[in-house]
């Protein structure tokens, strides 16, 4: 099974803790599967996602919808307040 990526998608870096036996482990599948760690911990992921969550996988266009619309602000999550605060005063203003 290949893992598919969205062309229209960024990598991230995360960081997860494991004891010495699973990083162990993580090692020999990476090597016994030639895929990179990174790959062997993505396809894991997608696999307990589609084994213990079977009816909420996306199909491929669904998928495409997500992150699609954005406000063209970006720095919302730093002056969400100040959007807010102008947001509501324009539309229960005072006169």
């Amino acid at each position: 099974m290949s893992i598919t990526k969205s062309h229209n998608t960024k990598e991230k870096i995360i960081t997860a803790r494991c004891d010495t036996h699973v990083k162990e482990i993580l090692y020999l599948l990476s090597q016994s599967e030639r895929l990179s760690m990174s790959d062997v911990i993505a396809k894991s992921i997608l696999e307990y996602h589609k084994r213990h969550f079977p009816d909420q996988s996306f199909s491929e266009e669904e998928q495409e919808l997500f992150g699609r619309h954005s406000s063209s602000k970006g720095d919302l999550s730093i002056n969400r307040k100040r959007y807010l605060k102008e947001m509501l005063s324009g539309k229960h203003g005072r006169n």
